[in-house]
């Protein structure tokens, strides 16, 4: 993300985001009590007082929250006008604003932006695009995973008719065709550079086979699953060849770190952590080596949101990994059964520290 000081202690910055990823980082590091200058559509009084004109005006905005939904493209600040044009009578009036791809804002702290917020905004974009896709004889689903998380893009049932059908191959050649072609237009669309196609018979082999003759700069991925579909789709979140194959997205890579907590919960390995003030706990004293969230979590204004975000920031000062995810996240739903936040750690954490 572009990002420009307009004040010398980076107490206003102008930052450009040009990716979903870029919307997603504005989400993390704006916070309640910043200022945001942009420009919004308000309902505003026409030619005479009984008319009303929806125009677009320039605000600044003392934020209450933020809200963003992955694969939206935009942004939503919700806040209070402090300044705006006076005509309009808008300050001290409730608004929402809508940050999207390709518009500067401009948005101000008063005690500014530390190193750390601003290398985050300029080190944000892209990390990585991969197709999957699930196939069998009665069902395909077909997801993009992004660092955001997992997004369906066709999911549907198949009937190729009995086998002893004249016609079954000529459907099934022109399947194979059809979803090949859609995994390499998605992938062009979307710039991504993998597709993993998995499946528990032969015609992922022949998707794959049609994908790399279409396609040949886009790696395709071979690996089995019992079904095809979204549940296919979802075992292959769990296998170790997709995981490798996803390492680069943040969204997998909280997938591999659910995998190695969970397994130390069961094996009674005592270096893990849950919950948000467990994990507070543990950062506070180093003993952080991988911290995973929900993003949802940072956002909220209560205590527990308060402690996530310390967390955080005890565990990246301390040199521990820390993956932020979506709500759109494969490992989503069963981190937020851990409290939205867990970590595994370097050392146990002895009862009363």
């Amino acid at each position: 993300m572009e990002v420009r000081l307009l004040d010398p202690k980076a107490r206003i910055i102008e930052a450009l985001p040009r990716s979903e990823e870029d919307l997603w980082t504005l989400a993390l590091i704006i916070r309640k009590g910043d200022r945001v200058r942009t420009v919004v559509l308000r309902d505003v009084s026409g030619k005479d007082a009984k008319t009303k004109e929806r125009r677009p005006i320039e605000v600044l905005l003392r934020v209450d929250s933020v809200e963003f939904q992955p694969f939206t493209g935009s942004l939503r600040v919700f806040g209070v006008i402090e300044e705006g044009p006076d005509r309009f009578g808008v300050k001290g009036r409730h608004q929402s604003a809508y940050l999207g791809l390709g518009h500067p804002v401009i948005i101000e702290r008063d005690e500014g932006f530390d190193e750390q917020v601003l290398r985050r905004l300029r080190e944000s974009g892209p990390r990585g695009r991969a197709i999957i896709a699930a196939v069998d004889y009665d069902e395909y689903a077909l997801a993009v995973m992004t660092s955001l998380g997992l997004r369906y893009v066709e999911s549907r049932s198949i009937f190729l008719g009995p086998k002893d059908d004249p016609g079954r191959e000529e459907r099934l050649r022109s399947l194979v065709d059809e979803i090949a072609s859609e995994i390499v237009k998605q992938a062009s669309e979307l710039g991504a550079s993998v597709a993993v196609i998995v499946g528990p018979g032969t015609i992922k082999e022949d998707v794959a086979a049609k994908v790399r003759s279409m396609a040949p700069s886009l790696k395709a991925l071979l690996d089995s699953a019992s079904s095809g579909g979204e549940a296919g789709v979802e075992e292959a979140l769990r296998r170790d060849s997709v995981i490798e194959a996803l390492r680069d997205l943040a969204s997998a890579r909280a997938q591999e770190l659910m995998g190695e907590l969970m397994r130390r919960v069961s094996q009674g390995d005592a270096r893990v952590a849950y919950t948000p003030r467990e994990v507070l706990k543990a950062a506070r004293l180093g003993a952080v080596e991988a911290l995973i969230v929900v993003d949802s979590l940072l956002y909220a204004d209560s205590e527990e949101g308060a402690m996530a975000r310390e967390a955080v920031e005890e565990a990246e000062r301390k040199r521990g990994e820390v993956v932020i995810i979506t709500e759109a996240s494969p490992s989503a739903l069963t981190l937020w059964s851990l409290g939205g936040v867990a970590a595994l750690l370097r050392f146990k954490v002895e009862e009363g520290h």
